[in-house]
C-alpha cells in the first residue's frame, strides 16, 4: 500500500499538516497507562478508566484496524496576551477539534479510494495518541510527558487516524531528553516524574478539567495562568526557535482577546462569554470556571 501512503502524506501537506507517520495498530503499549490510572493521576477524569480497554486495544475503535496514522499541526509558540492572565498557546485561536475534524474528514476521504475504512480523532476518542505518534516515528516522549519533533519542539496537535489499510510503517527514534530536567525542575507543583503528570497537582488540569474546588495550595501556584499552563514547554531547550513552522490563522488569539483584563474576564456576564469565546477551546470550561480562575489571579504572585 505504498501508493495509498504517498496519497496521504501529499494530501496532508494540502492541509497544512506538519508531520505524518504511520505505526502498527496492535503494537503493546505496556503498562504505563495502567499503572497510571491505578496510582489515582487522573484526578476526577473518570473517562479515562472507562475508556481504557479501547485505549489498549485499538481494534475495540476499529475493526479489522491494521494501521494507524499519526499527523501533527503547528499551534503558536508564543502567549498573545498583552493583559495579564497567560492562556495557554493551544487555546488562544479556535477549537482545533472542529478545525481538524475537517481536515481529516477530507484524509478519510482519500483512504476510502484505497478501500480503507477509518475512523479519525484528534483528542476525541480512545486513541494513545502520543504512544502512537512516537511509535510512528515523529518525535519521542519527553519528560513532561508530551511528543518532543527534534527542530519543532513540542507546541503542536496530535490528530490520528485508524485504518484497515496495511501501510509501510515507520521507524520510533531514540529519546533525547539525555541529563535535562528542565521540565520536571520548573513545574510550579511538582506534578511532573518521569514522562508522567500527575492531574491531581497540575495547574492546567484545575484550570481547566476539575470540577471541584481549587485547593489553596494549587491556587498559590496558580500565578499568571488564567487558562492552562505551558511552563514545561517554556523551558524545553528543544523549544527554542528552531525550524520555521506555518500556523494557522485559525488558531491565532482575536484582539479583543488578547486585551480583556483578568478584572473584566472575573466580572464577565454569560452572555459577553458566549458571544467572545463562540468557536473557542475554552468556551467549555463555562463562564463561571473562567471567571474563577481571572479572579484567583489576583491572589497569586506572577511566575513563568
Amino acid at each position: 500500500m505504498l501508493e495509498a501512503r504517498q496519497a496521504i502524506e501529499y494530501a496532508a501537506r494540502q492541509l497544512g499538516f506538519s508531520g505524518l507517520g504511520v505505526a502498527p495498530a496492535h503494537a503493546n503499549q505496556g503498562t504505563i497507562l495502567e499503572n497510571w490510572l491505578a496510582a489515582g493521576k487522573h484526578a476526577d477524569m473518570q473517562w479515562m478508566e472507562r475508556h481504557l480497554p479501547a485505549r489498549l486495544d485499538p481494534e475495540l475503535v476499529l475493526p479489522g484496524v491494521r494501521s494507524i496514522i499519526m499527523l501533527t499541526y503547528e499551534y503558536p509558540r508564543t502567549d498573545a496576551r498583552t493583559a495579564a492572565g497567560a492562556i495557554a498557546r493551544y487555546a488562544q485561536g479556535q477549537d482545533y477539534h472542529k478545525l481538524l475534524a475537517d481536515k481529516l474528514a477530507d484524509l478519510d476521504e482519500t483512504l476510502q479510494w484505497y478501500g480503507g475504512t477509518q475512523r479519525c480523532f484528534s483528542d476525541s476518542g480512545p486513541v494513545s495518541e502520543r504512544f502512537f505518534a512516537a511509535l510512528a516515528g515523529l518525535g519521542w516522549i519527553g519528560r513532561n510527558g508530551l511528543l518532543i519533533r527534534p527542530g519543532k519542539g513540542s507546541y503542536c496537535f496530535l490528530a490520528s487516524i485508524l485504518t484497515t489499510l496495511e501501510l509501510p510503517t515507520d521507524t520510533p527514534m531514540p529519546n533525547r531528553c539525555g541529563n535535562c530536567h528542565r521540565c520536571e525542575q520548573a513545574c510550579p507543583t511538582a506534578a511532573l516524574h518521569n514522562g508522567c503528570c500527575d492531574a491531581r497537582k497540575c495547574l492546567s488540569f484545575w484550570t481547566i478539567e476539575a470540577k471541584s474546588p481549587t485547593p489553596q495550595d494549587i491556587q498559590q501556584a496558580q500565578g499568571n495562568r488564567l487558562y492552562g499552563c505551558d511552563t514545561c514547554q517554556e523551558v524545553c531547550p528543544w523549544n527554542r526557535p528552531q525550524e520555521e513552522v506555518y500556523i494557522d490563522p485559525h488558531l491565532l488569539m482575536p484582539a479583543p482577546l488578547a486585551k480583556l483584563s483578568t478584572q473584566q474576564l472575573a466580572q464577565m456576564p454569560e452572555a459577553d462569554f458566549q458571544a467572545i469565546f463562540t468557536g473557542s477551546p475554552i468556551r467549555r470550561i463555562g463562564v463561571a470556571h473562567l471567571r474563577h480562575n481571572a479572579a484567583g489571579l489576583s491572589q497569586s504572585e506572577p511566575s513563568l
